[in-house]
């Protein structure tokens, strides 16, 4: 496939975005234009998925285009490589099931005026974040992502969102802000905002210890955005003010760009850095320990079936930073290319992780939107007796609420125990412990949901919306969308961690990135591949700091006179 097709990636939701627009008062055309969209978005990202995935050659494995043939590090680069296909895709198919099921569970004052090319503006910031190959520009995806989401999040304008808006609001600005602030600082230190360009000079030793600072309010940064702790406070009180088309939409999504930010920028770009690892590993792995242990004490004691899968979002989240947090470790006990295929297999678990929790915690969004319509209400203490009322809607929450607590042979066993399998292996016995029993906490829960809200008898009258039988085919569909996706990769869990594998490879082992990124005359500066007896440590860095502006414009302007 053409490396200049990339681009078809953020062209096809912006069209969207574009027909949606000028379609504004004629709702019945944009409904099927609106779909009709998102499948040719799904196709074009599942037909890129396929070409890194199965290219023989593994240069064919890194797509590559250069925004107005300005060659990087000067230019606007997109890059799509395994990580990034499957991201697209996952999400591609999250925003096409959720976009369905709107269609007819969203009220005229949700889904009536701008909601059709808000959403796809959306989908456009979150693939324009997972194709980014520069900071800048990622966070230009950000706040087109944002701002998107700022436009969704008031729609209907009910007294409980709008008294959540103004946090959601001012948290992203003071994020956002201080992204910017951080996109100077490193230019200024780097003399690049370039992703590859970045790893480079970090393999290379050349990353001077006054950036540490910087990196580390990069952490804050995307710590926000994916509501780690102690940075959560946003979340629990937010998602569940919104509908369960946008609550499931944004729980499918959002976090996870941030998780799959937090990836690419701490294990890719800085993972290399001695220093850097040193700092920051201690901070993520603690984090995830409290996110994952404290969000799922939350979960339990709520009873609600929106709170408790919003408060849920953040113990999953736990789970991603700690692959993170092992994929940067230095690990103990091990050394050379053991060492680094215990961090490419905690990574490889922290990617089929948040696949799995895209699926799944959208789907129970999307279930509890439904359950509503049944009975009127989402308060364990109002409802029951929906198993025998909706039994389709009770099994497909059955296989997806298990699914989500790490039953096997359901997807979230699998991600699991890859990351928990790593965690002993390089004797991280408190996180390992604190993942084990937030699994058992989560399955706890997720049976009190079931057991309140569908094995009990009716409690309390149910007040059900008009024509609740015709609204909830729709959504039906688009849950037993999910369910199946996530069913496929329980029971072809060996496939899904191939590819899970693959993009991890070209995180921790970067030179094939930066190669197609930068051209042939980077291949020289970069340690093997598949090192074998390379230290952990990465490359030794010794009196880089000084001078280090000058020597890396010269070393970007050398790499392109030379191509």
């Amino acid at each position: 496939m053409p490396e200049r097709l990339i681009v078809y990636m953020l062209v096809v939701p912006m069209a969207a975005a574009i027909v949606a627009m000028c379609l504004h008062g004629f709702r019945s055309i944009q409904r099927p234009v609106g779909s009709a969209f998102l499948v040719a978005n799904f196709l074009v990202c599942a037909r890129f998925l396929y070409t890194v995935c199965t290219a023989t050659d593994p240069q064919g494995r890194v797509l590559v285009s250069q925004m107005g043939s300005w060659p990087a590090p000067f230019g606007i680069t997109i890059v799509v490589d395994p990580l990034a296909a499957l991201m697209l895709t996952v999400s591609s198919l999250v925003c096409l099931a959720v976009f369905v099921y709107s269609l007819t569970q969203l009220d005229d004052r949700f889904a009536g005026g701008f909601f059709h090319p808000m959403f796809h503006l959306l989908v456009l910031g979150v693939q324009w974040s997972f194709v980014a190959g520069d900071l800048f520009n990622l966070f230009v995806a950000f706040e087109i992502m944002l701002m998107a989401s700022y436009a969704i999040f008031v729609l209907g304008t009910t007294r409980a969102q709008m008294r959540q808006a103004y946090k959601y609001v001012l948290l992203n600005l003071i994020g956002s802000t201080l992204f910017v602030t951080c996109c100077g600082l490193v230019y200024g230190q780097l003399g690049t905002l370039n992703m590859a360009h970045i790893t480079q000079i970090v393999q290379d030793g050349r990353l001077p210890a006054s950036s540490i600072p910087v990196i580390t309010m990069l952490l804050l940064v995307f710590g926000a955005k994916t509501a780690i702790f102690p940075l959560w406070y946003w979340l629990p009180d937010t998602y569940h003010t919104l509908p369960a088309a946008i609550g499931g939409l944004f729980a499918g999504l959002l976090t996870k760009v941030g998780a799959y930010v937090m990836i690419r920028v701490f294990v890719m770009m800085f993972g290399g850095s001695p220093q850097v690892t040193a700092v920051l590993t201690p901070l993520i792995l603690i984090s995830a320990g409290v996110t994952m242990f404290l969000g799922v004490l939350g979960a339990v004691s709520m009873h609600s079936v929106r709170r408790i899968l919003s408060i849920h979002i953040i113990s999953q989240v736990g789970y991603m930073l700690m692959g993170v947090g092992l994929g940067m470790s230095a690990v103990s006990g091990l050394s050379g290319g053991a060492a680094l295929a215990s961090r490419e297999l905690a990574i490889a678990g922290a990617i089929f992780f948040i696949v799995h929790n895209m699926v799944v915690k959208c789907c129970l969004f999307l279930c509890g939107g439904l359950m509503i319509e049944h009975a009127g209400s989402d308060d364990l203490n109002k409802i029951g007796g929906l198993l025998r009322r909706a039994p389709w809607l009770a099994t497909l929450f059955l296989i997806a609420a298990l699914s989500l607590a790490g039953l096997p042979p359901l997807s979230g066993f699998f991600g699991k125990w890859v990351l928990i399998r790593e965690g002993f292996t390089q004797q991280q016995y408190w996180l390992t412990g604190f993942a084990i029993a937030t699994s058992l906490l989560t399955l706890l829960s997720m049976l009190k949901i079931w057991s309140y809200g569908f094995w009990s008898p009716p409690q309390g009258q149910h007040v059900t919306r008009p024509h609740y039988r015709v609204r909830t085919v729709g959504g039906i569909a688009s849950i037993a969308l999910l369910v199946v996706v996530a069913l496929s990769m329980g029971f072809g869990a060996s496939s899904y961690m191939k590819v899970a594998r693959l993009a991890a490879s070209t995180v921790v082992y970067p030179r094939l990135y930066v190669d197609a990124v930068l051209g042939k005359a980077a291949a020289p500066r970069l340690a093997p591949m598949r090192p074998s007896h390379a230290s952990i440590d990465g490359p030794e860095t010794s009196g880089h700091a000084n001078g280090l502006r000058g020597e890396t414009r010269l070393a970007a302007v050398d790499s392109v006179e030379t191509r």
